[in-house]
């Protein structure tokens, strides 16, 4: 867990589907995905190691319906929970950048049609 990893070359979609279509059996449902409520939104709150490197107890919190669980894990399922998660901040980066991008557009509108319509004058920046 917490590796930080560049994931803009692999594709879209679900891990634990991906895992489905390519070996035709059902997966184990995904770690970011509430078993309560179906929210897609399940992070981490606290992880440790345990039985050497290979499994890893993960302490899960659901923010929609405010599901909890603890449990252990594979390797190979840290892993994808760690690229959802990895996705999902690569998400929200971009959603902030867009709303950070409208809001500034917003304001230079609305500076220039008051520049243009002389409501603003030199004793505004004194």
């Amino acid at each position: 867990m917490g590796r930080n990893t560049d994931h803009r070359d692999r594709p879209d979609g679900d891990i634990g589907a991906m895992g489905e279509k390519a070996s035709g059996k059902p997966t184990a449902p995904s770690l970011h995905v509430c078993p309560h409520c179906g929210s897609g939104l399940v992070q981490p709150t606290c992880w440790e190691q345990v039985s050497g490197r290979t499994r890893w107890r993960v302490w899960r919190r659901c923010p929609e319906c405010e599901w909890t669980t603890n449990s252990i894990h594979s390797e190979v399922e840290i892993d994808a929970f760690d690229e959802q998660l990895d996705d999902g901040a690569h998400t929200l980066a971009d959603e902030l950048r867009a709303l950070e991008h409208s809001n500034m557009s917003a304001m230079v509108e609305a500076f220039i049609v008051a520049l243009s319509n002389d409501l603003i004058g030199a004793d505004d920046f004194a």
